[in-house]
């Protein structure tokens, strides 16, 4: 009897207010981006806590980072795009960019070569593909052949891909 006392207590009902959708904290971190980084990164980490599987949330969260040089927190925010959506070609290739600059080039370079198997036409990550081939290929005496003619083989890509028609 003492619980229905204390539930008529309560008052009357009142509509209850919906919370900021995930997608719709993406959109403000988007409009955010070239005015205010810092309340895009708020934005996109409130998108990603409605919605951890919001792949371009974390790409952008992570280009952020990566922008700030915060290079271990935009690499796992890469990665974690990738996880949500592995077959993107612009997630590869921002995971290939902070690898490299984290000083991991074997792994920028598995990472270049899968964004341009997604996607053959993405002229930089050729052209970075190209650069650190060349890199390589000149510091190793085994098989720095091999790694130099890649580097010709993606220059030569580029080269096609950003001629002007």
């Amino acid at each position: 009897m003492g619980d229905l006392v204390s539930i008529t207590k309560l008052g009357p009902r009142r509509g209850m207010r919906r919370a900021t959708s995930a997608l719709a904290w993406y959109e403000r971190g988007c409009a955010l981006e070239t005015v205010d980084a810092a309340g895009a990164r708020f934005a996109y980490e409130r998108a990603l806590a409605g919605r951890p599987d919001l792949a371009d949330a974390h790409c952008n969260l992570g280009r952020l980072q990566h922008d700030a040089g915060e290079l271990a927190a935009a690499e796992t925010s890469y990665r974690l795009a990738i996880c949500a959506s592995d077959a993107v070609a612009l997630y590869w290739f921002n995971l290939g960019v902070v690898l490299e600059d984290l000083g991991r080039r074997a792994e920028a370079i598995a990472a270049y070569e899968r964004c341009v198997d997604l996607d053959a036409a993405c002229a930089d990550a050729h052209y970075n593909l190209a650069r650190l081939c060349e890199q390589l290929g000149r510091a190793r005496a085994v098989d720095g052949d091999v790694l130099i003619l890649r580097a010709v083989q993606h220059l030569l890509r580029y080269r096609r891909l950003t001629a002007v028609r």
